[in-house]
Protein backbone atom coordinates (compact mmCIF):
# COMPACT_ATOMS: atom_id res chain seq x y z
CA UNK A 1 0.00 0.00 0.00
CA UNK A 2 1.39 3.07 -1.02
CA UNK A 3 1.29 6.62 1.04
CA UNK A 4 1.46 7.10 4.46
CA UNK A 5 0.55 4.38 6.94
CA UNK A 6 -2.11 4.93 8.66
CA UNK A 7 -2.54 6.68 11.97
CA UNK A 8 -4.46 5.60 14.91
CA UNK A 9 -7.57 7.15 15.73
CA UNK A 10 -6.45 7.99 19.52
CA UNK A 11 -3.60 9.60 17.68
CA UNK A 12 -5.47 12.22 15.91
CA UNK A 13 -7.86 13.31 19.02
CA UNK A 14 -4.23 14.00 20.66
CA UNK A 15 -3.51 15.45 17.85
CA UNK A 16 -6.51 17.60 17.13
CA UNK A 17 -7.10 16.06 13.44
CA UNK A 18 -9.87 13.53 13.81
CA UNK A 19 -12.76 13.87 11.63
CA UNK A 20 -16.07 11.57 12.01
CA UNK A 21 -16.54 11.51 8.21
CA UNK A 22 -12.90 9.58 8.43
CA UNK A 23 -12.89 7.52 11.21
CA UNK A 24 -12.64 3.79 11.16
CA UNK A 25 -15.85 2.17 12.45
CA UNK A 26 -14.47 -0.50 14.73
CA UNK A 27 -10.48 0.38 14.92
CA UNK A 28 -9.45 -2.68 16.89
CA UNK A 29 -8.52 -0.51 20.50
CA UNK A 30 -5.75 -2.39 22.58
CA UNK A 31 -5.98 -2.55 26.30
CA UNK A 32 -3.63 -1.44 27.77
CA UNK A 33 -1.47 -3.80 30.59
CA UNK A 34 -1.30 -2.77 34.06
CA UNK A 35 1.69 -4.37 34.87
CA UNK A 36 4.66 -5.48 33.02
CA UNK A 37 4.87 -8.98 32.12
CA UNK A 38 8.07 -11.14 32.78
CA UNK A 39 10.56 -11.70 29.77
CA UNK A 40 9.49 -14.85 27.77
CA UNK A 41 11.92 -17.55 28.88
CA UNK A 42 13.55 -17.92 25.50
CA UNK A 43 15.57 -14.66 25.51
CA UNK A 44 18.80 -14.20 26.73
CA UNK A 45 20.08 -12.05 29.63
CA UNK A 46 20.70 -9.26 27.69
CA UNK A 47 17.74 -9.15 26.19
CA UNK A 48 15.67 -10.08 29.02
CA UNK A 49 17.44 -6.41 30.36
CA UNK A 50 16.12 -4.77 27.92
CA UNK A 51 12.75 -5.99 27.79
CA UNK A 52 12.81 -5.36 31.84
CA UNK A 53 13.81 -1.72 30.84
CA UNK A 54 11.22 -1.31 27.39
CA UNK A 55 8.28 -2.70 29.37
CA UNK A 56 9.00 0.18 32.57
CA UNK A 57 8.97 3.01 30.00
CA UNK A 58 6.30 1.88 27.71
CA UNK A 59 4.07 1.14 31.04
CA UNK A 60 4.53 4.67 32.24
CA UNK A 61 3.69 5.85 29.01
CA UNK A 62 0.33 3.97 29.33
CA UNK A 63 1.31 2.36 25.78
CA UNK A 64 1.73 -1.38 26.69
CA UNK A 65 -0.44 -4.06 25.59
CA UNK A 66 -0.52 -7.31 25.19
CA UNK A 67 -0.99 -7.80 21.55
CA UNK A 68 2.23 -5.72 21.37
CA UNK A 69 4.40 -8.35 23.60
CA UNK A 70 5.65 -10.78 20.26
CA UNK A 71 7.25 -8.01 18.49
CA UNK A 72 8.35 -6.28 21.46
CA UNK A 73 10.49 -9.52 22.16
CA UNK A 74 11.55 -9.56 18.41
CA UNK A 75 12.99 -6.05 19.57
CA UNK A 76 14.50 -7.01 22.49
CA UNK A 77 16.34 -10.01 20.68
CA UNK A 78 17.38 -7.95 17.95
CA UNK A 79 19.44 -5.24 20.18
CA UNK A 80 21.04 -8.20 22.42
CA UNK A 81 21.89 -10.09 19.50
CA UNK A 82 23.83 -6.67 18.56
CA UNK A 83 25.10 -6.04 21.63
CA UNK A 84 26.87 -9.40 21.84
CA UNK A 85 28.14 -9.52 18.00
CA UNK A 86 29.65 -5.82 19.16
CA UNK A 87 31.57 -7.13 21.91
CA UNK A 88 32.64 -10.71 19.64
CA UNK A 89 33.59 -8.07 16.80
CA UNK A 90 36.01 -6.19 19.38
CA UNK A 91 37.10 -9.22 20.83
CA UNK A 92 38.02 -10.59 17.22
CA UNK A 93 38.63 -7.80 15.11
CA UNK A 94 36.38 -6.82 12.30
CA UNK A 95 38.99 -8.92 9.95
CA UNK A 96 39.82 -11.84 10.53
CA UNK A 97 42.48 -14.79 8.97
CA UNK A 98 41.32 -17.46 7.49
CA UNK A 99 43.79 -20.54 6.61
CA UNK A 100 42.70 -22.30 3.82
CA UNK A 101 44.41 -24.78 1.18
CA UNK A 102 46.22 -21.92 -0.89
CA UNK A 103 47.80 -20.33 2.63
CA UNK A 104 46.13 -17.58 4.77
CA UNK A 105 44.06 -14.65 3.31
CA UNK A 106 42.26 -12.54 5.48
CA UNK A 107 38.12 -11.25 5.02
CA UNK A 108 35.92 -9.13 6.97
CA UNK A 109 34.14 -10.49 10.16
CA UNK A 110 30.95 -12.66 9.92
CA UNK A 111 29.59 -11.34 12.63
CA UNK A 112 29.95 -7.56 11.57
CA UNK A 113 27.05 -8.35 8.83
CA UNK A 114 25.28 -10.30 11.46
CA UNK A 115 25.38 -7.21 13.94
CA UNK A 116 24.65 -5.01 11.08
CA UNK A 117 21.15 -6.64 10.33
CA UNK A 118 20.65 -7.23 13.94
CA UNK A 119 20.88 -3.47 14.43
CA UNK A 120 18.58 -2.83 11.16
CA UNK A 121 15.73 -4.96 12.47
CA UNK A 122 16.27 -3.76 16.15
CA UNK A 123 15.72 -0.18 14.14
CA UNK A 124 12.64 -1.26 11.64
CA UNK A 125 10.78 -2.12 15.11
CA UNK A 126 11.97 0.52 17.19
CA UNK A 127 9.91 3.06 15.06
CA UNK A 128 6.75 1.16 15.71
CA UNK A 129 7.32 1.46 19.23
CA UNK A 130 8.23 5.10 19.40
CA UNK A 131 11.92 4.29 20.47
CA UNK A 132 13.78 6.28 18.40
CA UNK A 133 14.14 10.16 18.49
CA UNK A 134 12.60 10.86 15.12
CA UNK A 135 9.96 8.45 16.09
CA UNK A 136 8.93 9.44 19.10
CA UNK A 137 9.03 13.14 17.71
CA UNK A 138 5.82 12.22 15.70
CA UNK A 139 4.17 11.23 18.86
CA UNK A 140 2.30 13.38 20.87
CA UNK A 141 1.79 12.18 24.86
CA UNK A 142 0.05 14.95 26.69
CA UNK A 143 0.83 14.76 30.64
CA UNK A 144 -1.99 13.23 32.13
CA UNK A 145 -4.33 11.89 28.79
CA UNK A 146 -5.23 7.91 29.56
CA UNK A 147 -6.39 5.85 27.28
CA UNK A 148 -9.66 5.40 28.74
CA UNK A 149 -10.66 9.38 28.29
CA UNK A 150 -9.54 8.96 24.44
CA UNK A 151 -11.49 5.74 24.28
CA UNK A 152 -14.97 7.49 26.13
CA UNK A 153 -14.26 10.28 23.20
CA UNK A 154 -14.04 8.56 20.53
CA UNK A 155 -16.86 6.05 21.12
CA UNK A 156 -19.26 9.49 21.82
CA UNK A 157 -18.39 10.69 18.43
CA UNK A 158 -18.58 7.48 16.75
CA UNK A 159 -22.45 7.14 18.59
CA UNK A 160 -23.02 10.85 16.82
CA UNK A 161 -21.54 9.43 13.55
CA UNK A 162 -24.07 6.73 13.40
CA UNK A 163 -26.70 9.46 14.42
CA UNK A 164 -26.49 11.58 12.04
CA UNK A 165 -26.18 8.86 9.67
CA UNK A 166 -29.46 7.55 10.69
CA UNK A 167 -30.79 10.77 10.26
CA UNK A 168 -31.10 11.34 13.64
CA UNK A 169 -30.60 15.07 14.89
CA UNK A 170 -31.39 14.94 18.56
CA UNK A 171 -27.55 16.30 20.05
Amino acid sequence: MAGRPAKPTNQKIIDGTFRVDRAVENEMMPSTLESAPTAPKELSKAAKLEWDSVCQELLRLKMLHRVDLGLLAAYCIEMSTYLEETKKIKREGSVITIQGKMGEYKMPNPRVAIKNASLKNAQALANQFGFTPSARARINVPAGETESALQKLLKAKMERNKRLKNGDQQD
